[in-house]
């Protein structure tokens, strides 16, 4: 318990965090089951768009069908615009500065890959869209209802 509680204290005190330890720190906090922590990295758009109490029911039903996270691991892909991403990104960001992170993740009962595109925003970075995909046996229902509901545009009043 100390070493947590000495870790939580100095958490406040570390720079910004970089391109890297964003990404790292994103899968960190879902491991931890700190939904608040891991939302916290979005952009202001994607946070705009997405309520954390959406975020939460989402990451609530992957834990459901999937279990919690067991491993992640990653690779630094170059970027490249994928569908639905574009009004995310934030204006005058150069596409060299936009990174995408692939992260092979390990559930108790899943298999999935997660994208993570990051911007700077500020003196750090963030995260600005998110995406799953992999195998269609582990995307129940549920998962594909919430994805649907996360990214769906609103309608109009």
């Amino acid at each position: 318990i100390f070493v947590f509680a000495g870790c939580a204290t100095l958490k406040e005190k570390l720079p910004p965090l970089d391109l890297d330890r964003t990404a790292q720190a994103f899968f960190d906090d879902l491991q931890k089951s700190d939904n608040q922590g891991a939302y916290g990295l979005f952009a202001k758009g994607l946070s705009q768009r997405v309520s954390f109490d959406q975020f939460d029911q989402f990451m609530k039903t992957i834990r459901d069908q999937w279990g919690r996270i067991e491993t992640d691991e990653t690779a630094v892909m170059p970027f490249h615009r994928r569908m639905g991403e574009k009004n995310f990104i934030p204006l005058n960001v150069a596409p060299q500065q936009v990174k995408r992170y692939i992260f092979d993740v390990k559930f108790e009962n899943a298999d999935m890959n997660f994208d993570l595109t990051l911007a700077p925003e500020g003196d750090t970075y963030k995260i600005v869209w998110f995406s799953i995909w992999g195998s269609s046996i582990y995307m129940k229902p549920e998962i594909q209802e919430k994805i649907e509901q996360l990214f769906s545009k609103p309608e109009n009043p």
